[in-house]
């Protein structure tokens, strides 16, 4: 965006003397700062976006119609590797230009419509074409999804901002850190791609989902950064009624926001000037179901719960609130090591407590609910211990949730109830041997946390991390699929050389101890002709025609040179032998054997052909054991198992003499364990104990169609082992096995509902 008005420009020498106004003596030395702070942190966020492009456009050209469209996208793909430094350099460049310069906030200006001035200076809707509308378009829905998203940071960020460049309402200016400033930055750096509009716009799609994501946890490292500057530690903003609430209630805006060290900014107090309350929270009246008090408490006022919730959020963060004024509670009701540890069911104690006073009867009725739903989440063994504790830490949070929203029971599309839901089926596949830095782990640990250090009154913070985590579980189930794809092939690579094998040696052995042959022809056979058998029988299997042919090859070389006693056997063979001739040597060519060693037994074979007496014979011998002797044979066997296979990270086993070792010599037992075992379907999970009596969890991914043997993958898709039916049933029969049932929360919702209505 160019500005053709020197007045519409306000340069960081100018903060200097706007911050003397506001009465800080550093204020351009703390805007530089968080300028800093935040290039620093956007050029690490849109590294790692690029890094994604190629995949994504890559994708899309698989995903092509015609081969122009592909065409296109490789295009594309090739351009953005060699720009790829000049739109990251771009983009910063653009953002600091921008939060040096500022961006004017004037009404009906050109800015504020999203357009651009002229040359002139005037603007021309008439020259505004499709293509930047479409990217306006793109940049306004991810200023508004920022908006959205960030709003308590960003209510605080503006406010301190606002204050360093003397507009504390930013009536004249956009917050130099705002959406708009970071969004219009990054489309300035795209127009460096010329490949088109769709490319830039998939390039723009993935800055919102790779940097605008990121964007709220910026915001809290700069308040935080202002706060220790001293730069207004308590955030005051404006009460306001809401119309369409109760009397007495309906809180439509906070009162006053106290970052505190550490803390997340958030509002507290409550209508007509309730007390301020560090790091608590006002409800927003339109937030409750039928506005004002939440959940039906609207008798009680905004007073009467206000101190609850608050009270409640000190606790989530691991804190016994102070008795605020009106409310008593008894401490020693509270399992303090259980708000942090979450093994223990800490809600039973709060009811007791008294926080829960101001709730009234339907208050009560809520916390006996929830506190039944975590008995059961806490009680399941299905749910490993590491992560049960981990969830167990969601306590009250999702307490507060259910005051708030009354259709967190009602709906099981709530997102804090899918949420929860998410994580305990999640949960059913990962293993206690995979340790706290195993990346699920890492993942639910941070998630669980960023619910308890953020979560006040705005419900929506769940939906947002529900999208974030059902994001990370597609692309671990798709990795996860692609490896047990993977290990499927192999096992049936090396169940089909197996078969090859049995297949081979049982056409073979009557033939070479037939006593008729003579003896080079039979080791030529048990050795060369039955490695190509092999090899046929692998690639095309026994019921096609290239295994017909190759049985019959051998079938005429044996009797070729067995004793001709009739003048009909001999035109036979005068008859036969040029074609036969010619198909061993295609046989010996297809193995790789050396041209003198073929020439040579053929010469051989010739000969034989020649005598019309009887042939010497010698003692018939047993087949030599099956091996991959050539080069092209052992190619070919590692060829079989990994045909199609892409995985770098799996190894290709070797092919063995004998069949794969079983998991045990099971007794086929005709019992309720062997249907179970029968009966198992694909990705039905299974925790096994081992010797040690380590526990391991692995998923039914395939089922061998050749031997309906089962292979178990774990969460990540790594083979976990492979059993046949009458072995896993043995283990079920001892013990050693059980299925683990999923899923949850549903399940222990109604059966919570069902108890309280029991027991009431």
């Amino acid at each position: 965006m160019s500005h053709s008005a020197p007045k519409n420009v306000v340069n960081l020498g100018d903060f200097d003397q706007l911050r003397k106004g506001a009465g800080y003596g550093a204020g351009a030395r703390v805007l530089r700062e968080c300028r800093d702070i935040a290039a620093r942190r956007l050029e690490q966020h849109i590294a790692r976006m690029m890094e994604k492009v190629d995949d994504a456009l890559f994708a899309r050209a698989e995903k092509a119609e015609s081969n122009s469209i592909q065409t296109r996208y490789f295009d594309a793909m090739r351009e953005m590797r060699i720009i790829r430094k000049d739109i990251e350099e771009s983009f910063i460049e653009e953002f600091r230009k921008r939060f040096d310069e500022g961006t004017p906030r004037q009404a009906g200006s050109p800015e504020a419509l999203g357009l651009d001035w002229g040359s002139d200076g005037d603007s021309d809707l008439s020259l505004v074409e499709s293509d930047d509308l479409e990217e306006d378009l793109a940049v306004t829905n991810m200023v508004n999804k920022l908006r959205g998203t960030c709003t308590q940071s960003m209510y605080a960020l503006d406010r301190r901002i606002g204050l360093l460049i003397r507009d504390p309402e930013l009536e004249r200016w956009f917050n130099p850190l705002g959406p708009e400033c970071i969004c219009n930055a990054f489309k300035a750096a795209t127009k460096h791609i010329e490949t088109g509009i769709e490319i830039r716009l998939v390039v723009l799609k993935l800055f919102d989902q790779h940097v605008v994501n990121q964007i709220d946890a910026l915001y809290r490292e700069i308040n935080q950064h202002l706060v220790s500057r001293g730069v207004m530690p308590e955030v005051r903003a404006t009460v306001r009624r809401n119309p369409n609430g109760p009397a007495g209630g309906g809180y439509a805006g906070g009162a006053t926001q106290a970052d505190g060290a550490g803390a997340e900014p958030g509002f507290a107090g409550g209508a007509a000037g309730g007390t301020g309350m560090p790091g608590g929270a006002a409800m927003p009246g339109g937030a409750m179901s039928g506005g004002g008090a939440p959940g039906g408490y609207a008798d009680n006022g905004a007073a009467g719960w206000q101190q609850p919730i608050h009270a409640l959020t000190y606790l989530q963060q691991g804190s016994l609130p102070a008795p605020l004024p009106g409310m008593e509670y008894s401490a020693e009701h509270i399992d303090q090591g259980g708000l942090t540890s979450g093994t223990v069911n800490i809600l039973h104690g709060i009811k007791q407590s008294g926080l829960a006073q101001g709730f009234g009867q339907v208050g009560d009725m809520t916390i006996d609910i929830v506190a039944l739903l975590f008995d059961h989440i806490l009680e399941d063994p299905n749910i490993p211990d590491a992560l049960r504790a981990l969830i167990g830490r969601l306590q009250i949070p999702m307490l507060k949730v259910a005051l708030l929203d009354r259709n967190f029971f009602a709906r099981k599309s709530h997102p804090a109830r899918q949420l929860l839901n998410r994580l305990s089926t999640t949960a059913i596949g990962w293993s206690e041997d995979k340790g706290t830095d195993d990346p699920l782990y890492q993942r639910i640990a941070s998630l669980v946390q960023t619910i308890l250090d953020d979560f006040e009154d705005d419900v929506s913070l769940f939906e947002r991390l529900l999208a974030e985590f059902d994001d990370f579980l597609v692309r671990e189930e798709q990795q996860a699929e692609r490896r047990a794809e993977y290990s499927a092939r192999v096992m049936e690579g090396q169940e089909r050389l197996q078969i090859a094998k049995s297949t081979t040696l049982e056409e073979i052995t009557p033939r070479v101890d037939d006593s008729g042959s003579l003896d080079f022809v039979r080791r030529f056979v048990s050795s060369h002709w039955k490695n190509l058998l092999f090899v046929t029988c692998a690639r095309h299997g026994k019921d096609s025609e290239a295994w017909k042919q190759a049985v019959a090859t051998m079938d005429d070389l044996i009797w070729s040179v067995k004793p001709k006693r009739t003048a009909e056997e001999r035109r036979k063979l005068v008859a036969l032998q040029p074609g036969l001739l010619a198909r061993l040597r295609e046989g010996m060519e297809r193995l790789s054997l050396p041209a003198t060693e073929r020439d040579d037994f053929i010469a051989r074979l010739v000969r034989a052909h020649g005598r019309t007496a009887v042939a010497d014979t010698g003692e018939a011998q047993e087949p030599a054991p099956m091996q991959v002797q050539t080069e092209e044979l052992q190619r070919f066997s590692g060829k079989v198992i990994e045909e199609t296979a892409s995985e770098e990270d799996v190894p290709v086993e070797a092919i063995n003499e004998t069949p794969p070792a079983r998991d045990e010599d099971c007794p086929e037992i005709d019992d309720r364990h062997a249907a179970t075992a029968a009966g198992l379907e694909p990705g039905t999970w299974v925790e096994f104990t081992g010797d040690d009596d380590t526990p391991m969890r692995a998923k039914l991914s395939w089922i061998s169609p050749i031997t309906g043997t089962y292979l178990f993958t774990d969460r990540q898709g790594l083979k976990a082992g492979n059993l046949t039916v009458a072995a896993l049933a043995q283990r079920f029969r001892t013990g050693r096995a059980r299925i683990i049932n999923g899923p949850l929360l549903d399940q222990a919702v109604v059966a919570a509902l069902k108890q309280y209505v029991k027991h009431t």
